[in-house]
Parts: C-alpha cells; sequence; structure tokens
C-alpha cells in the first residue's frame, strides 16, 4: 500500500496551524496610537474575505508565517478589530497591506504536504510521479482538460502559476482508498466527487467515490486522523477555467490551490460533467 500525504489550506484554505489566538494576550495593541486608521470591524473583514476570493483578487499563495505576520501587522497597527484578528488566524485570511496601510483584500494561504506524489511532465515529455517538496516553479503538471468530461477525463500539460509553502498543525483527513493508495489531506481541502462536484475533505466520508485518471471510480473505504511535522506545499495552474484547477495525486483528481482562492465560494458546485 502506499501511504501519500496530501494537505491543503485552513478554513477553505491556508496551511498552517489552526488557532483561535488572544491578540491581548500577545500583542500590544497599538491602534491608540494611530488615530486616523479606521479600525476594520470582523463583519467587513469577512465581507473582504469573501469579495476578495470571488473577484480573483487572491491569486497567490503564501506561507502561514508570512500570513500570520500580515495579521500580526494588521493588529497591531490598529487596522483590524480583535475578533477579526481571532477569525483570521482561526480560518487562514490574512490581509493585502499596501504601502499606505490600506487593506486591498483579505485573502486565505495555501498547501500540500511535502511527500505528495504529484503528476509532472519530464524534461522528454513523459509523465511521472514527483514529491510535492521537488517540485519547483519551473516543473510542468498535468492537470485536467478544461473540455473533458469525468467519465473520459483527459489530462494536459500546464505551468505553475503560483507555488507555496508553509507548516500544518491540525490533523489530516486519512482516506483509505480501494485502489490500494492512502490519501491524506487537511480538513478543508477542495475534492473533486464523482458527481463532478467540489466539497471540502471535511464532507468526504466512507462510501463517497474520487475520480480516477482513466475515469473509473476510487471509493473511499476507510476514514482515519493523523498529524504531520512535515511542510506542505501546494500549486495553482494556468487553467482558464474552474475544470481545469484539478490536478493528480496518487492516481485520483484533486483541486490545486485556486480551489482554496478565487474558486473557494464554489465549493459543493459541480464544476466538472460527468
Amino acid at each position: 500500500m502506499t501511504t501519500v500525504l496530501f494537505a491543503m489550506t485552513l478554513s477553505a484554505a491556508g496551511c498552517g496551524e489552526v488557532e483561535t489566538s488572544n491578540p491581548e494576550s500577545k500583542l500590544t495593541d497599538n491602534s491608540s496610537e494611530v488615530g486616523t486608521l479606521a479600525v476594520m470591524p470582523l463583519s467587513t473583514f469577512q465581507q473582504l474575505a469573501y469579495g476578495s476570493d470571488a473577484a480573483g483578487r487572491c491569486v497567490t499563495g503564501n506561507t502561514v508565517s508570512y500570513c500570520n505576520g500580515e495579521l500580526d501587522y494588521a493588529y497591531l497597527i490598529g487596522l483590524i478589530a480583535p475578533d477579526a484578528y481571532n477569525w483570521g488566524r482561526a480560518n487562514g485570511y490574512y490581509p493585502v497591506i499596501d504601502r499606505n496601510n490600506v487593506i486591498q483584500a483579505i485573502c486565505k494561504c495555501g498547501c500540500f504536504e511535502g511527500q505528495t506524489l504529484i503528476l509532472t511532465q519530464e524534461a522528454n515529455g513523459s509523465s511521472t510521479w514527483t514529491r510535492a517538496k521537488d517540485i519547483t516553479s519551473r516543473t510542468n503538471l498535468f492537470s485536467l482538460k478544461e473540455d473533458s468530461a469525468l467519465s473520459q477525463p483527459a489530462m494536459s500539460m500546464k505551468s505553475i502559476k503560483n507555488l507555496t509553502r508553509g507548516k500544518e498543525g491540525p490533523a489530516l483527513h486519512v482516506f483509505t482508498l480501494d485502489n490500494g493508495r492512502t490519501l491524506k489531506v487537511t480538513q478543508h481541502h477542495g475534492m473533486l466527487l464523482s458527481d463532478g462536484r467540489v466539497v471540502p475533505a471535511h464532507s468526504v466520508d466512507v462510501g463517497s467515490e474520487f475520480v480516477a485518471l482513466d475515469g473509473s471510480l476510487v471509493r473511499v473505504t476507510g476514514l482515519d486522523f493523523e498529524f504531520t511535522q512535515e511542510d506542505v506545499f501546494n500549486f495553482e495552474v494556468g487553467a482558464s477555467d474552474k475544470s481545469g484547477h484539478f490536478i493528480a495525486a496518487e492516481g485520483v483528481l484533486v483541486g490545486d490551490l485556486a480551489w482554496q482562492n478565487q474558486l473557494s465560494r464554489e465549493m459543493g458546485s459541480i464544476a466538472v460533467r460527468k
């Protein structure tokens, strides 16, 4: 049996440990020193988070340390309220702050575990399975063709548009598959089901079905949970449509980084026709 770790991001995205931080216990609130800056409440923070995804303003993944650093900075200078800070830390969102200390968007982090085997293209054009930690921005990945159906999936080579890495703290969902392999993902990773829907991993249970590269169904026969100390990685391919944002990990089609960012609000909808 081959075991593969395949991690993703917090909430709808974000690699790194899920935690509810108490900013008052860790940081000094300097908002009183920046009286001209408006403190963003939680409701606005959340609205911008979902709006930034929908508008496609969040297209670059970042490490969890970078995301948390931006959250810390925003709180320290009084840009966001304590509950917005806590929600951002717990759900993997961070503020994009310009040089004038103005929040332009609220985005998410993203990632895969280092030992995950991803279908890539070698220099001679042939396909091979490569560990996520060995993939660079110059590596070409195979992803689902935008016009193909799940009954007869076709793969095409695509370049990597964005690559990110970071630490993962929460327990992974460990799916035992009837193809003899084990797939490990974080709880909110975008998983492609056999009916064409994309759902977060925590919605997948024993009996759920994924899709193999030949169109056959791969059934989940077991579900467990475990932690990993490995770095996690994620990749976004240069696809022109949401149906092209699926790459191959250990023989099944799984969502790429775009499903943790600009496509996250389409979770639960049909992404690929049968």
